[in-house]
């Protein structure tokens, strides 16, 4: 994917700021839920789960959340198939079966789904994406789709209730959680220590095909 220098989009003589925000519906009521993305002027979320319903939290199946969305003027757009987590590839997986996110990310369809969340931007869209953890920092939303966005030269803020997290924010919190494991020295890969330490995080927290646990 080509690389973006510049954090801002000229549109017709206006600049644009490339921003993206991130949510994670917990188990937070849906007038709540609805609340924390108004305060942000979102009008349009993108559901990033490979499986957009809920045993737990049936307010946020798709079809409802949908409608509840479009009676408060917010459009839902459903992208699981481009930009989940839940494969079962074995090309796409780690020995022990849990997901590649690197490899997932040379995937034509992911690539595409990159592409359409930037052409949104730029069509003026304010936009979430929408995925069921509560902490970005355990969802794939962070260590999957946001570490793209984000050298792509786009802003990714993630939304807590209490709060906005930058992706440089839980960047130096995944250096910090696996500062011992990484090798700053490069004395045994060629990757740089926050490359390292995102795979890493992939490796505890992505869905695993052979035991249908994990992310999501």
């Amino acid at each position: 994917m080509k690389t973006i220098i510049y954090d801002i989009i000229t549109k017709k003589g206006f600049c644009i700021l490339k921003n993206i925000f991130t949510i994670g519906h917990s188990t937070h009521e849906i007038d709540y839920f609805i609340s924390l993305i108004k305060q942000h002027q979102i009008n349009t979320i993108v559901d990033v789960r490979s499986i957009p319903y809920s045993k737990f939290t049936p307010n946020y199946n798709k079809e409802g959340l949908k409608l509840y969305l479009k009676k408060n003027n917010i459009q839902y757009i459903f992208m699981g198939d481009l930009l989940g987590a839940r494969y079962e590839d074995k090309n796409l997986l780690f020995p022990d079966g849990k997901v590649n996110f690197k490899e997932v990310q040379k995937l034509k369809s992911f690539q595409d789904g990159i592409t359409r969340l930037e052409k949104g931007i730029r069509m003026g869209y304010n936009i979430s994406l929408m995925c069921s953890e509560k902490e970005a920092f355990d969802c794939h939303r962070f260590g999957l789709i946001s570490e793209i966005l984000t050298k792509i030269g786009i802003n990714v803020k993630h939304i807590y209730p209490d709060k906005i997290v930058s992706q440089e924010e839980l960047e130096k919190q995944l250096i910090k959680k696996y500062d011992k494991k990484i090798d700053y020295l490069g004395l045994e890969t060629d990757k740089t220590p926050i490359e390292q330490a995102y795979i890493l995080r992939n490796k505890d927290i992505a869905y695993n095909a052979i035991t249908k646990e994990g992310d999501e």
